[in-house]
């Protein structure tokens, strides 16, 4: 019985995590603006919500860049 407990706690943790992850990046969609690119990165548009970033890395942001208060 307290092996049972001890499982659902631990997937009860595991799913509010991956819930919490998903959240920060579930409403971004990352586009390239080649016409502000450079070569040292990229530039990225999300358009759902009109974030602009640069990104050294070539990769569009892992999470989600809105401000907090517009989310």
């Amino acid at each position: 019985m307290p092996l049972i407990l001890i499982l659902a706690l631990i997937l009860l943790v595991w799913l509010f995590v991956t819930f919490k992850a998903r959240q920060r990046v579930r409403d971004c969609r990352w586009r390239e603006n080649h016409e502000k690119d450079t070569p040292d990165g990229r530039y990225f548009v999300c358009m759902n919500c009109g974030v602009e970033t640069f990104c050294p890395d070539n990769l569009p942001p892992p999470v989600c860049l809105r401000p907090e208060n517009r989310r």
